[in-house]
């Protein structure tokens, strides 16, 4: 039998969380590709290790997994707008990229560099046997 300390050390997966961070190194399905069949379709909640994400197919066919909510407000982006190769946050309107880069900031003057400066974190991933 494991001791209390033993159990908590192996069944903790959230994020810098020993277990979490051995977890992340490896591929792990986290839903199936018919349910992002179409690109600019609706984004997925996703919720593993721990982490509230949102997994989107981009204009172009990519799949982006990224964390949960918006840097901004920390509105949840599985309400966002799936547009021209971006998420974006139905709250102040803040698109990011699957790599989980900010892209476009509406509210911001158009000399603006900010939105060069945050980023959300984002997973690689891959579609294969039907998984992503």
């Amino acid at each position: 039998m494991l001791s209390e300390h033993d159990t908590e050390f192996l069944a903790r997966v959230s994020p810098g969380t020993p277990m979490g961070t051995a977890l992340r190194r490896f591929w792990i399905p986290v839903l199936l590709s018919e349910e992002l069949s179409v690109p600019d379709s609706e984004p997925v909640a996703v919720r593993i290790l721990g982490e509230d994400l949102v997994a989107y197919k981009d204009t172009n066919g990519k799949v982006g997994l990224l964390d949960g909510y918006c840097a901004h407000r920390h509105a949840h982006l599985y309400w966002s707008r799936n547009e021209e190769c971006g998420l974006r946050c139905t709250y102040h309107g803040w698109k990011y990229d699957t790599e989980g880069n900010c892209i476009d900031m509406p509210n911001e003057p158009a000399e603006s560099n900010f939105k060069d400066k945050i980023k959300i974190n984002s997973y690689p991933t891959r579609e294969w046997g039907g998984l992503v």
